[in-house]
């Protein structure tokens, strides 16, 4: 007597949503946003052109979690980094410079998502969460480094420098192709050129006093 034929089993990809994002992340990185689809990191990831949407109901939702992603990924070496620099709060904080140009160099995805791409609700909240822990890491770490009276405004402002000058320089690096050789030099030139900020800063508020 035959053995009973087994039942088929239905298709299992343990954390699909995750590995969505991951794809997604695979993508923007070689394609841009505008080389995105959602039939493409359905590809990617080896599932139907219609899985993805049992997580995401369209193209904005993924790349609204893409981008989401991105900035916790950041903000997380952010910190690592900061805290790796030791006690000294503009080491502390010029580390993060390093820390931000090595993340675009190596993953080189996301920039044009994180900064030109207007997100419509409901997906904005999801990047606007990320991007305010973002924000208070930084705060934070500007705030040790400035005179205890300066307003939340001017350190505000001086985090917007800072990250700016940042990404201005990550991004000139970045073209699009490959990631350059010297990503080591490229992280410490950042971190020199942010202390360089960070003090010059300082000089000018104690000669302003």
């Amino acid at each position: 007597m035959s053995s009973p034929t087994p039942p088929k089993r239905g298709y299992h990809h343990g954390d699909l949503r995750a590995e969505l994002i991951r794809e997604g992340l695979a993508l923007l990185a070689e394609s841009g946003v505008a080389g995105f689809s959602v039939a493409k990191v359905a590809v990617r990831a080896g599932v139907s052109s219609a899985a993805p949407y049992r997580h995401f109901p369209d193209r904005e939702a993924l790349l609204a979690a893409c981008a989401a992603a991105i900035l916790s990924d950041i903000t997380d070496l952010l910190v690592e980094a900061a805290e790796r620099a030791g006690p000294e709060p503009v080491d502390r904080l010029a580390a993060t410079a390093g820390a931000y140009t090595r993340y675009v160099l190596e993953h080189r995805a996301g920039l044009d998502l994180l900064y030109s791409y207007d997100f419509a609700e409901p997906n904005r909240p999801t990047i606007q969460e990320q991007s305010r822990r973002l924000t208070a890491v930084l705060m934070r770490l500007a705030s040790d480094v400035l005179p205890t009276d300066t307003s939340w405004a001017d350190t505000a402002d001086f985090v917007y420098v800072h990250l700016s000058t940042t990404h201005g320089y990550a991004s000139l690096l970045f073209n699009g192709t490959r990631p350059p050789q010297d990503v080591d030099d490229h992280a410490a030139r950042a971190v020199t050129a942010a202390r360089d900020h960070i003090t010059g800063r300082l000089l000018r508020l104690r000669d302003a006093r």
